[in-house]
């Protein structure tokens, strides 16, 4: 096609755009003190709202659990699978300051009596005793803060675990507030199983989300993926409790996906849940057009 002829058709096609954007008044003659916003522009619109908002971190729907803070931690063994899944369940409360509030953005800082009912602990000496616990090994700590002319008592949990915002190291993991909140509501859900996810976090894989020994070795085929021996091995736990932990829903679609791999099965993790890498939409067809959803 010849010069002339893309410029004149670059032409028309702007001069149909003016006339499908034309106002007429009731008088039949054209406005230039108005526009027209079409369906398409207000899409735009949206979409940018959505980027800018993103850009700014106010809808960061995750936390980031460090692998390396999770690591030292359980080398410790200092918190048992039980109090390892309450641990976890306090960082889906942070704020951007790492404290501890009821939503992200509620003005106060979370109570006792608020930290206990979200972890669904009624008894007040079992709360009081792990808060307790929390604190004294520097997990969580408390300070006062005012805010609007009163003093309240706030709790943060430690930066070296867990952070709300951005990084620039990506040996973290996304925990998904909504999720793993649904996840603990879930009557067949105790803190336990919560407690060996956070066991196996600081095996995950960058994007692909596989459970690897070697999880910051870039090429999955160096980075050995773990069996359910190897499973076994390095939460400390018998086998049948492992199989039952593996086999843990999330609304009906399984937390772990197993894959077959020659004679031994290799497990992924469901990315709606956890996800180390920045496009979870990767993975989630794994979870979706397989058995692993049923």
């Amino acid at each position: 096609m010849s010069t002339a002829r893309v410029l004149l058709d670059e032409a028309d096609k702007r001069l149909k755009r003016r006339r499908a954007n034309r106002v007429i008044d009731g008088n039949g003659e054209e406005r230039t003190d108005c526009i027209v916003i079409t369906p398409e522009m207000q899409e735009a619109a949206r979409r940018r709202k959505e980027i800018e908002t993103y850009r700014n971190g106010w809808d960061i729907h995750f936390t980031m659990v460090h692998m390396e803070g999770a690591r030292d931690l359980l080398a410790k063994e200092i918190l048992n699978t039980k109090e390892l899944g309450y641990f976890l369940m306090l960082q889906s409360y942070i704020d951007y300051k790492n404290m501890l509030k009821i939503k992200t953005f509620a003005r106060l800082p979370m109570t006792k009596k608020e930290l206990a009912e979200v972890l669904g602990i009624r008894d007040k000496r079992t709360y009081s005793k792990l808060l307790d616990k929390f604190m004294e090994l520097g997990l969580i700590h408390s300070k006062k803060i005012t805010l609007f002319k009163q003093e309240y008592n706030a709790f943060y949990i430690n930066e070296n675990y867990c952070l709300r915002g951005s990084s620039r190291t990506n040996k973290l993991v996304k925990v998904f507030i909504e999720a793993i909140h649904e996840l603990y509501s879930q009557k067949d859900i105790k803190p336990a199983d919560i407690g060996f996810l956070y066991r196996i976090l600081p095996y995950m894989h960058y994007e692909s989300n596989h459970l690897v020994r070697h999880p910051y070795e870039q090429d999955f085929a160096y980075a050995e993926a773990l069996s359910l021996r190897d499973i076994v091995e390095i939460t400390g736990m018998d086998e049948s409790n492992v199989k039952e932990h593996l086999r843990i829903k999330l609304s009906g679609v399984h937390v772990f996906g197993s894959f077959k791999a020659g004679r031994n099965s290799v497990y992924k993790v469901n990315p709606s849940l956890f996800y180390r890498g920045i496009a979870p939409e990767l993975v989630k067809s794994d979870f979706t057009l397989t058995k692993q959803s049923r």
